[in-house]
């Protein structure tokens, strides 16, 4: 068993207790910090640290237990001001009139055991407002600097914390497969602003979260974007993997695949299903559809060597590049996903790219 079967096994104790902890004489623990700092996951890896059983004597240097206590409390901190700025945003909101939902970030975080431990990143929020151009001139009133993007506008200086709102979730690389997934988001859309979960560290607060089965679809189309993109890492996996255990009812996977299955994003989900199932050791039990072994092998080599957000990859470095190189680069790294994803890889993204960037120019030039 190589280092890297060591790191996934040991993560595996961390998310369930219950899971078997093998023997770690061989396990490197400075490799393994590196490893979860890769991932982003370094929080959810100590939970493992936490749990080991008193007889175990092989544990890391008390010089990287130090490092790693240090670390796992400004994460701490971090998510507390994350969750305060989420809260306030959303009071800002609520004042003004508007309907508001955060996505993924701190309404993942409140699934998992220890929701602080979870590494928090930016404020993703959708919104009730109308269009994209509602978004941006409400933005705007608030921040006269905000600039729109494809799918959101940034608001700067609200906070701590950077925060995009968003016109849509999410969106895919095939266009007609984004047609499909926006109209799904808009026939959901005003039943996601009604669920209020309570958050840590903000007492009497908190803010409003999707329901279970469209965060699954929504989730998955986010995975499956940065994967396209520019690689994905352990957090977001992570963060599914707690999505399914906690925040689904058995009754909603039947739909859950059906939906996936129009909107044609079930054979990826299908990858993500076997690393969930087979590496991080989920209950098959949360799983609403069959696991594929070869597109599970095939993420799972992209994540590794990736690591969070693509930001580990070595093998293609867009940095400095101008934009058509990047655009070249970009369609030669997804060549190798063409025979699981045609659609997106062949007549998709290359196509989409185009798209995006006169919509972009358009936002900003028309409002």
């Amino acid at each position: 068993m190589n280092q890297a079967e060591l790191y996934l096994r040991f993560l595996r104790f961390a998310l369930d207790s219950k899971q078997p902890l093998l023997s770690l004489n061989e396990l490197d623990w400075e490799g393994m910090y590196e490893f979860a700092n890769r991932q982003s996951i370094l929080g959810v890896v100590y939970q493992g640290l936490e749990r080991l059983p008193k007889d175990v004597s092989y544990r890391p240097e008390r010089q990287l237990i130090f490092k790693w206590v240090a670390t796992v409390d400004q994460i701490k901190r971090a998510n507390i001001q994350v969750n305060q700025d989420a809260c306030r945003l959303t009071a800002v909101f609520k004042q003004d009139g508007i309907r508001s939902c955060v996505l993924k970030g701190q309404a993942n975080a409140r699934l998992y055991p220890n929701p602080l431990y979870r590494m928090p990143g930016d404020i993703d929020i959708w919104t009730d407002m109308k269009g994209a151009k509602d978004v941006v001139r409400y933005v705007r009133q608030k921040a006269p600097t905000a600039s729109p993007e494809y799918h959101h506008i940034d608001w700067p200086n609200f906070g701590r914390t950077p925060i995009e709102v968003h016109f849509f979730p999410s969106f895919m690389g095939n266009l007609y497969h984004e047609i499909l997934l926006r109209r799904y988001f808009e026939e959901q859309k005003n039943s996601q602003f009604d669920n209020f979960v309570a958050l840590s560290g903000v007492a009497g607060q908190g803010i409003y979260v999707l329901n279970g089965d469209m965060d699954c679809v929504f989730q998955l189309s986010h995975i499956m974007h940065h994967f396209f993109f520019e690689g994905i890492g352990l957090r977001q996996i992570i963060d599914y993997y707690y999505l399914l255990k906690c925040g689904v009812v058995p009754e909603a996977q039947a739909d859950i695949a059906r939906t996936l299955e129009k909107l044609h994003m079930l054979t990826f989900s299908k990858g993500v299903m076997w690393i969930l199932s087979e590496v991080l050791g989920l209950d098959k039990k949360y799983l609403y559809t069959t696991p594929d072994e070869n597109i599970g092998k095939l993420l799972l080599a992209e994540i590794l060597h990736a690591g969070n957000f693509g930001f580990f990859d070595t093998r293609y470095n867009f940095k400095g590049l101008p934009l058509y190189k990047q655009y070249l680069l970009e369609v030669r790294r997804n060549l190798r996903f063409a025979r699981y994803f045609p659609s997106e890889v062949l007549w998709g993204r290359p196509i989409a790219r185009f798209w995006h960037s006169f919509y972009k120019f358009y936002l900003r030039k028309s409002v």
